[in-house]
């Protein structure tokens, strides 16, 4: 977690039974990319996700019909052991999601939850601060990717 403490390694495998997507994040020009085309949908379309952005990166949350897709995208779900989380639909953690979600909370304990949990490369992203995406912003966030 953070330079100072031991890491725990937490690796993840193919998952028995996807988990329902809810959000889906995106890195590098595949974020950029992902938002032009979510600048092609009408208002009413963007009004149901909502995101978070940082520098190369793009996650967004919505029902699964409003999900967008492109090439490298990961979808993530929640899994009922740890609701605090969002998981990679399709990967299980190696330990019980319970344990990985009291880990991640007690490594960001300011975090508004849920937190998604990326894998490659690791990544923890605060999604309980995500907003509305709005036109403007989603231009000027892809205008400085």
């Amino acid at each position: 977690m953070d330079g100072g403490s031991p890491r725990l390694p937490v690796t993840f495998r193919a998952r028995a039974d996807p988990l329902a997507p809810v959000a889906a994040a995106v890195r590098g020009p595949a974020a950029a990319a992902l938002a032009r085309r979510l600048l092609a949908r009408d208002d009413a379309a963007l009004a149901k996700l909502s995101g978070v952005g940082g520098p190369s990166l793009l996650v967004v949350a919505g029902d699964r019909s409003a999900l967008p897709w492109i090439d490298g995208i990961v979808y993530l779900g929640h899994d009922p052991a740890a609701p605090a989380l969002l998981l990679p639909t399709t990967l299980a953690p190696d330990v019980p999601p319970a344990l990985l979600e009291r880990a991640v909370l007690a490594h960001m304990p300011r975090a508004a939850a849920p937190i998604a949990v990326l894998v490659d490369p690791p990544a923890l992203v605060p999604m309980g601060e995500a907003r509305p995406l709005d036109r403007d912003t989603l231009g000027r966030w892809a205008g400085g990717t």
